[in-house]
């Protein structure tokens, strides 16, 4: 019997599903940002995250998913395509650790070209231990998985020919829903960050997802830094 499931996502596709899984936080995102610049908001305001917003924040994104999934199962789409590439291997603690590890030094480096040390606000390992709830650590394993499926995932999952625009377009999603953080930021984690997960996801091989989810949720948990925490 042939198999009639599809492998490869029309550009349609994808933007159905970065509407699906993004389109409200785009939206949010700019509306702070927005009150950012008209001094409506601050920083601290819009970086401040309770244990309850971290809750619904997780309850948002199992939802969301879920209604991605329906789509590409609508779609009659190979999830095979993932379940291939998110594998337990000998060197995944490593990896992960690398992954993290380059993308923390890259940022650290962009914020000293953009920020002094004073304006960059980095808290002590022990801080972030002693605020550190179990709401945290689920929706930070929740948003690796979330986000790099989407952008080392689906975004991807595109004719060979087509990878270096589906590329592209991952950055300018990855921008846009952090512009809460700032135009700077926003730009350093869609830009740097996203560029630095791609090649490097594509040096490994074969191609494996998991070290970047977890590498991401690290980032969630305690901050995409390493040499800035020497210097609080």
């Amino acid at each position: 019997m042939k198999d009639n499931r599809i492998t490869v996502l029309k550009w349609y596709d994808i933007l159905i599903l970065t509407i699906i899984l993004f389109g409200h936080g785009i939206y949010n995102s700019t509306i702070q940002y927005i009150a950012l610049k008209n001094n409506v908001l601050t920083l601290d305001d819009t970086l401040t995250f309770t244990s309850a917003i971290n809750y619904q924040a997780l309850v948002t994104q199992s939802i969301l998913l879920f209604v991605a999934f329906i789509y590409l199962l609508i779609r009659n789409f190979d999830f095979s395509i993932f379940y291939k590439k998110i594998r337990i291997t000998p060197w995944l603690i490593p990896q992960i650790i690398g992954v993290f590890v380059v993308a923390a030094f890259a940022m650290d480096i962009y914020y000293i070209l953009t920020y002094s040390f004073g304006i960059r606000a980095i808290p002590s390992m022990f801080e972030i231990f002693s605020k550190m709830d179990i709401s945290l650590i689920l929706y930070s394993l929740l948003n690796g998985f979330y986000e790099e499926i989407f952008f080392l995932g689906i975004c991807l999952a595109v004719k060979p020919e087509h990878t270096k625009w589906a590329f592209l377009y991952s950055l300018i999603i990855r921008c846009s829903f952090h512009t809460y953080q700032g135009l700077t930021t926003a730009l350093g984690l869609g830009i740097i960050l996203g560029s630095i997960f791609y090649f490097l996801y594509k040096k490994i091989k074969p191609e494996n997802l998991l070290p970047f989810f977890l590498a991401h949720s690290i980032a969630d948990i305690i901050g995409l830094s390493v040499i800035f925490y020497f210097f609080i």
